[in-house]
């Protein structure tokens, strides 16, 4: 039993939150948010610039592996590497647990998905940290079909995945767990609406909270834009390309050897890249492209379709990996994903049917009517349009913010957004005494 004096601290600060929340839910205005970069390019690079310090008082951040899938690590030239990795920021006392799962290939350590958790964890939260989907060790670990992008498929994937994780910490690693949480930023948003459909319905996990960050709305929207990033590659020959590839690991080389939690460290980004918007365009398209082919590399030595064509073997795979990294977005649904699709069943798959399933719009009854999913986003996001952000103000209501400028992830480093993640999460920590942050 609590004592009178405990039950009214956790009453004021229960209060506190919901004003908090009440505040969050009333949006933002540009005269209000002076976030500094108003070019969505600019914005989105940033995102490159999110690192974590690797260190949080009173935290142990462990690097853990986990298999799911029997035989995944004895595929040819991938030999022991198919077990599930994530990473664990573990509190030194009982503490809720926020789930992450990153943007599309990103793996468990992934900057922005580090800096995320380290934010988390300070605040007194377990953090456990799961590979996209769309990332190769996901590929290989935990998805059935060996082939992501069916977003329903991938989030029955990820909500095992979770199960074992959690499980997993809580007797091998000892944690004591509260309540549970989960972030999801880009297409890890959109895969943790996909998520909270299934636990309202299995309950295998028991989410409380849930916060989506920057998803898109319409997946072929998504696609084109993306893949036109892809194609920009086409305006600039094989030198520029290189130069201009070394030139951004260089600057943002230069800038990760200051310290991420200095005032200054995403201060003056645009003066210091002397990028283009197109330049910045074929790099983040660049990006998406490489994390595609190691994708394409990897689900086809788990089932060899017989469309890559290269020759592969353990001394000759930089081919192979370079012709899986040629395609499209686009080229990968039409090429891989819907002829493996009707082969494991799904006879009548298209284009439009894929589309269908993979839109916030599938679950839009889930989003309506669970209270506890939040959702943050960007007006000028790259990934979305006007159509989409009056469906999400309109499914969301008073549970969405969105923020003038920021592109696509690239004010999640800002101060105002890190509080308001914060305070969409800190209702979980004063739940009940014991897991308050002492």
């Amino acid at each position: 039993m609590r004592s009178p004096k405990a039950r009214c601290l956790a009453a004021l600060l229960l209060l506190l939150l919901s004003c908090q929340l009440d505040a969050f839910a009333q949006g933002i205005v540009v005269w209000d948010y002076p976030y500094s970069y108003k070019d969505p390019w600019v914005a989105t690079s940033t995102v490159a610039l999110m690192e974590g310090n690797e260190t949080i008082p009173s935290v142990t951040i462990k690097d853990l592996q986990i298999s799911i899938i029997n035989g995944r690590d004895r595929i040819y030239l991938l030999e022991g590497e198919g077990k599930l990795r994530y990473r664990f920021y573990q509190q030194e006392r009982p503490a809720p647990l926020i789930f992450i799962i990153p943007g599309f290939g990103s793996s468990a350590y992934s900057g922005s998905a580090r800096y995320l958790a380290e934010l988390l964890a300070g605040e007194g939260f377990h953090v456990l940290v799961l590979p996209s989907p769309f990332s190769w060790n996901f590929t290989l670990a935990a998805s059935r079909s060996g082939t992501p992008g069916l977003t329903r498929e991938d989030a029955k994937d990820l909500y095992e995945a979770m199960q074992l994780t959690l499980n997993a910490i809580k007797e091998q690693e000892g944690a004591t767990i509260g309540k549970i949480g989960l972030l999801g930023f880009s297409e890890g948003a959109l895969d943790a609406g996909y998520i909270a459909k299934l636990d309202s319905a299995q309950r295998k996990i028991g989410i409380d909270t849930y916060l989506l960050i920057n998803p898109s709305v319409d997946a072929l929207k998504a696609v084109n834009r993306i893949d036109a990033m892809i194609d920009v590659e086409k305006k600039y020959g094989d030198r520029q390309r290189s130069y201009l590839e070394a030139y951004a690991v260089g600057v943002v080389a230069d800038a990760l050897h200051n310290d991420p939690n200095d005032p200054g460290f995403f201060a003056d980004w645009d003066s210091r890249t002397q990028l283009t918007d197109r330049q910045f365009e074929y790099l983040i398209g660049n990006e998406f492209q490489k994390s595609l082919g190691d994708v394409i590399y990897t689900s086809n030595l788990i089932f060899n379709p017989g469309i890559l064509k290269t020759p592969v073997t353990r001394s000759f795979r930089n081919a192979r990996l370079n012709e899986a990294r040629s395609y499209t977005l686009m080229g990968y649904i039409k090429t891989f994903l819907i002829p493996r699709s009707r082969q494991l069943g799904d006879k009548g798959m298209s284009i439009e049917k894929l589309n269908a399933q993979n839109s916030l719009k599938a679950i839009e009854t889930t989003l309506e009517n669970n209270q506890q999913i939040f959702l943050m986003h960007n007006l000028d996001d790259l990934l979305v349009s006007g159509e989409d952000i009056a469906f999400l103000k309109k499914v969301f209501g008073d549970r969405a913010k969105f923020y003038p400028h920021g592109g696509h992830l690239g004010n999640l480093w800002y101060p105002v957004n890190k509080n308001d993640i914060l305070n969409i999460f800190k209702p979980l920590l004063v739940s009940s005494p014991e897991f308050v942050k002492q």
